[in-house]
């Protein structure tokens, strides 16, 4: 992971305000998923684009394709406010220990089995097209939540004998966050913008993905696109978690350098996903139609 500054916090929220991107304070789930969806979709066959536009359809009523792709990214966390079936899929409980506390067992039906049962099920023609496109809609959103540190981490420790559940109940002091799985959700900062002025536009997703993938183009990942093991992806992010996004004390604000690297992070994490996803889809639809 390259921790090298490209964008002082200053020219980062600048470039925000600029983009006039005045976004809810809805996390990595609601932002950060619509600029994955489009950082992938942007990167798809036609083929490819044929079949997903057809499921994105099903469920989603938009005649724009890259806006139903972009609402399917984000309809796994819309649906926790139905139920709580699925919310063990978003993440993955690898244990990070300290002082020699025994941590509890991996979480089975985590975001790691999420991916790969959703891609066979999309992938199978056997399937109906509304269960495949629900599990298209969770392949599109896993693929971004496994990229976020937080989502496959837990720290054990003498206070948190139970884990911290991803960070959620290590406490911060940041007007960004309360605890520091909400700042890692919330981009370290990179989508807070003023709550009481929301808008969505998705020309300013577009400009953003498209920034994005110039800054961090397929060559700066190497040899970690051909990585195609959602465990892998997972480990990845576990090490960023215990490397740099744990090193922020309990019950302490972030630096300026702390915040600069974890937006750099977040930045990189995003497109990474983007391009992630895209390969996934296309080698689903190569494999199914060759």
């Amino acid at each position: 992971m390259r921790l090298t500054l490209t964008l002082t916090l200053t020219l980062t929220l600048t470039l925000i305000l600029t983009l006039t991107l005045t976004l809810p304070v809805f996390a990595w789930n609601a932002v950060g998923h619509r600029i994955i969806a489009q950082i992938a979709y942007d990167q798809l066959t036609p083929q490819t684009k044929k079949q997903v536009d057809e499921l994105t359809g099903v469920l989603f009523h938009s005649r724009y394709p890259e806006d139903r792709f972009a609402r399917a990214s984000t309809w796994p966390d819309r649906i926790k406010k139905n139920t709580t079936a699925y919310n063990q899929w978003h993440y993955i409980n690898l244990p990070y220990v300290n002082n020699k506390v025994t941590p509890l067992s991996v979480n089975a039906d985590n975001v790691v089995w999420a991916i790969n049962r959703a891609e066979k099920i999309v992938a199978d023609p056997t399937e109906n097209n509304f269960r495949r496109a629900k599990y298209l809609s969770f392949l599109i959103h896993f693929v971004g939540d496994i990229e976020q540190p937080l989502h496959c981490a837990t720290l054990y420790d003498e206070q948190f004998r139970q884990g911290d559940h991803g960070g959620n109940d290590y406490l911060i002091q940041s007007p960004m966050a309360k605890n520091l799985h909400q700042l890692w959700d919330r981009g370290v900062g990179l989508f807070i913008v003023d709550q009481n002025h929301y808008q969505f536009h998705y020309y300013q997703v577009q400009t953003i993905a498209t920034r994005w993938m110039q800054d961090y183009p397929r060559t700066f990942f190497g040899t970690r696109l051909a990585v195609q093991s959602p465990e892998q992806w997972a480990q990845e992010s576990y090490h960023i978690a215990i490397t740099f996004a744990y090193t922020l004390p309990k019950n302490t604000a972030p630096s300026e350098n702390y915040i600069e690297q974890g937006q750099q992070i977040t930045r990189e994490q995003i497109v990474l996903a983007g391009d992630r996803l895209a390969d996934v889809l296309n080698h689903l639809y190569t494999l199914r139609y060759h």
